[in-house]
């Protein structure tokens, strides 16, 4: 069974650090309880001791060098004359021993996956990894093909690629959970701060075992004597802490019983000034009583000159609610005959209003009339200007087919000439006459429409002019309409904002006779309180 750690482990590439603290508590412990005498078996003690550093030191792994420290911080001790208790000496052994787990556990965590995964197997191989062999063999496996830089020879995984590995085995939790754990048992020290994860460290998370079983060196192999010699020597140390411990027990009672006088007398100092407090107090409350009769007093006056400039702001608001009344009775009667006035114009506006839409409808109806007779005589100006330009298509080739046949009958043979020549005779043998009276009258006819047009463009100009006028004075009379309906909804609505500000006013006259009345009653009760 694993003795308890007393004193707290100190950095383990330091050894002297334990002993420095060691000589600190041996100081306080001469300052608390006194210089304890030196005897033979302190004497022996210090010697079984000194053996038991020795001998401890090469079964947990430490090196000739530390075992060098270790006999000339012995030697410092013995110079300086000090005597060492046996509970310092227990804690200076167990932390050296912790220390050395932590070697061994940092040099374990530098192996090869291969070689950490051999080294969990031998260690725990009649618990439970027999079973358990093939997926701790998987994990070495893939560590190595994480490991890209290393592979087969690398010992640990960045964070990242430990992220992956727990993934791939659907591990949930994280790295820095992974940490605290291991911190939590030890494994990892308060002050580590390791950038990479060995794979020793998931093993003793997943499996949950003791970090100090797996760098027994022992489970790798047989040591079972030098073991033996390490619990002889154990089991030496522990009787002498035994003894040590009865007498701090003995020293420790002692300082309690020292505390607790000195707790009382303190507890009786506290209550004479809670009594003195208390005394204090009293005379405080008294003087602050007489301050309050004084200051009753003086407001007994004050509510007295209060009361009376109450009751005289009371008239003055009486009296100014009451021409307030008198006003707003003024202006309701003033508002009503505007709104009466108001009523009058918007029955006027109105009849202009609907005497305006007849206008405008009439001269509507008119100037549609005069739209479609200039819409008719268009239509009689386009067909005769169509038969004009056709007559004029005629008269065209007629006289491009004459051109043609004198330019024929001049060029060429004399059969074509003469062809062309007899050609032309019978084409000015045509009679043109109708074509060109027919010309002259399409002509005439086509001016007669323009003149038509125009007229009835004029008629339609004109009643559109009066309609648009209409339709303004329509307009007009619908503005004023909407005009006087608007003055009249204002006069309507201030004649009611006249009537409710009457009422208000009659009702602040009200409120003010009864201010008026309870400030009196309010001054000749303060004046009876005086007396």
């Amino acid at each position: 069974m694993p003795l308890p750690l007393l004193v707290p482990p100190s950095s383990h590439t330091r050894i002297k650090e334990p002993l420095v603290y060691l000589l600190q508590q041996r100081r306080d412990t001469t300052q608390k309880f006194g210089h304890l005498k030196r005897s033979a078996k302190t004497q022996a003690a210090k010697f079984i001791g000194t053996q038991a550093w020795m001998a401890l030191l090469p079964i947990t792994g430490a090196t000739q060098t530390r075992m060098n420290m270790v006999t000339s911080t012995k030697k410092e001790v013995e110079a300086v004359g000090l005597e060492v208790d046996w509970i310092l000496v227990l804690n200076f052994v167990c932390s050296l021993l912790l220390m050395s787990d932590l070697d061994k556990l940092h040099t374990l965590c530098t192996k090869t996956y291969k070689e950490q995964g051999v080294w969990f197997l031998n260690c725990f191989w009649e618990d439970f990894a027999e079973k358990e062999a093939e997926t701790i063999w998987n994990y070495v496996e893939t560590n190595a093909t994480l490991d890209i830089e290393e592979h087969e020879e690398g010992h640990a995984l960045d964070e990242m690629k430990a992220h992956v590995f727990l993934e791939k085995f659907d591990e949930t939790l994280t790295v820095r959970e992974m940490r605290a754990k291991l911190r939590s048992t030890g494994a990892i020290g308060e002050t580590e701060r390791p950038k990479k994860v060995p794979l020793t460290h998931y093993l003793l998370y997943k499996y949950n075992v003791n970090w100090h079983s797996l760098v027994d060196e022992t489970k790798q192999g047989d040591n079972s004597e030098e073991m033996e010699k390490a619990e002889r020597l154990l089991a030496e140390v522990t009787a002498a802490f035994k003894e040590s411990e009865e007498r701090a027990s003995e020293a420790r009672n002692a300082l309690n019983a020292a505390v607790s006088a000195e707790n009382a007398a303190k507890q009786r100092e506290a209550e004479a000034v809670e009594s003195e407090n208390a005394a204090v107090s009293a005379e405080n409350a008294a003087k602050a009583r007489e301050a309050e009769a004084v200051e009753s007093e003086n407001q007994a006056v004050q509510q007295e000159n209060d009361a009376k400039a109450s009751e005289a702001a009371a008239v003055e608001r009486e009296n100014e609610a009451v021409q307030q009344e008198n006003e707003a009775v003024q202006r309701e009667a003033s508002a009503k005959a505007s709104e009466e006035e108001a009523k009058k114009r918007e029955a006027s506006a109105k009849e202009s209003h609907a005497k305006s839409q007849e206008k405008e409808a009439a001269a509507k109806k008119d100037a549609d009339v005069a739209a479609a007779a200039h819409s008719e005589a268009q239509a009689a100006q386009k067909e005769l200007e169509e038969a004009l330009a056709a007559l004029h298509a005629e008269e065209k080739a007629y006289n491009d087919k004459k051109a043609e046949l004198e330019r024929k009958s001049t060029e060429g043979g004399v059969v074509s000439m003469n062809k062309a020549k007899n050609e032309l005779a019978q084409h000015l043998a045509e009679d043109p006459l109708p074509l060109r009276r027919a010309k002259i009258t399409a002509e005439a006819a086509v001016k007669r429409a323009e003149k038509a047009s125009k007229v009835s463009a004029d008629a339609r100009a004109s009643a559109e002019a009066s309609a648009d006028a209409a339709s303004k004075a329509r307009q007009v009379a619908e503005d004023a309409a909407q005009e006087a309906s608007q003055a009249r909804s204002v006069a309507e609505a201030d004649a009611a904002a006249a009537s409710k500000a009457r009422e208000a006013a009659a009702a602040a006259r009200e409120a003010a006779s009864n201010a008026r009345a309870q400030a009196t009653k309010d001054r000749e009760a303060a004046e009876e309180a005086r007396r």
